[in-house]
């Protein structure tokens, strides 16, 4: 069984966004780090998540001035998490459940890091391919 802290394993720091800061500051800030969202952290703890979506939505699509709207105006405040201990399937099924394609992993109310819809896709993809693999050398060894 795979745990969320297995996907953490070897991550740089978490990218995260400040809610005072502008929405045209956060989406170059997105853009730069090649991510489609962050949680957005006050004081050291998650209070939300800025997703592409909510600059879509919530500013464009609003006519709103993105220079002069913050993130905290415009991010998602029901912030839907994971903590380290969870498995990778409890994080799937929460994904589906709420859908969102990001989770940030929160522990104590700190950002440890923010998986996406990508990184379960990955970690699904390399499980089964070792099943392959382990297959593949069960019967390669049967036949011997």
């Amino acid at each position: 069984m795979l745990y969320v802290r297995d996907l953490l394993r070897n991550r740089p720091a978490p990218t995260v966004l400040a809610g005072e800061i502008s929405v045209l500051e956060a989406a170059r800030f997105l853009r730069s780090k090649r991510i489609g969202g962050a949680p957005v952290v006050e004081q050291g703890r998650a209070v939300g998540f800025c997703s592409e979506r909510d600059l879509v939505y919530r500013v464009l699509a609003s006519g709103r001035d993105p220079d002069r709207t913050r993130v905290a105006d415009v991010m998602t405040r029901e912030l839907v998490t994971c903590n380290p201990d969870d498995t990778v399937a409890e994080c799937e099924a929460r994904l589906r459940a709420h859908r969102c394609r990001h989770l940030p992993v929160v522990e104590g109310g700190r950002v440890l890091g923010c998986l996406s819809l990508r990184d379960f896709l990955q970690s699904d993809l390399q499980e089964r391919q070792a099943e392959v693999e382990q297959l593949s050398a069960y019967i390669r060894s049967a036949g011997a």
